[in-house]
């Protein structure tokens, strides 16, 4: 789900060559979250977010490529973009809280940023165990 302000960006993105929003060679970057979305969030609105217990941290994905690399499929009708594999691993703690979403934003960490998107959400919550990861990836769809 797109947000409101995610989707202005993205706009400026793709019309008017916005490299402020996300540098062209810079990262998006991907968050875990338990939120019931609404198209008015901001990063502010995410307040179930993991804290860095267990080494959790938003993950890098680069806007290229390399982070994007599965373009140009179509489901049902409808375009969707598939990044790449994002590893999120606990190590000396379990993840402070589950998740059932991913987040697509702009910044490493904090709420000084633009929220572009929720993902779809998990069928039950995932609570990443210390010593294990889990491989997730980001769809949009358009």
């Amino acid at each position: 789900m797109l947000t409101a302000e995610g989707g202005d960006a993205f706009g400026q993105i793709l019309v008017q060559g916005d490299n402020v929003i996300v540098p062209a060679a810079g990262n998006f970057y991907v968050g875990l979250c338990n939120q019931t979305p609404a198209f008015s969030d901001t990063l502010v609105s995410i307040t179930t977010e993991p804290t860095s217990a267990g080494g959790y941290a938003r993950q890098p994905l680069s806007r290229d490529a390399t982070g994007w690399p599965n373009t140009n499929i179509n489901v049902n009708g409808e375009n969707l973009w598939r990044s790449a594999i994002l590893t999120f691993a606990a190590s000396g703690a379990d993840f402070s809280d589950p998740f059932t979403r991913l987040f697509l934003c702009n910044v490493v960490s904090g709420t000084a940023g633009i929220l572009f998107a929720y993902s779809g959400a998990s069928p039950s919550e995932i609570l990443i165990l210390d010593g294990t990861s889990r491989d997730l990836i980001f769809e949009i769809f358009s």
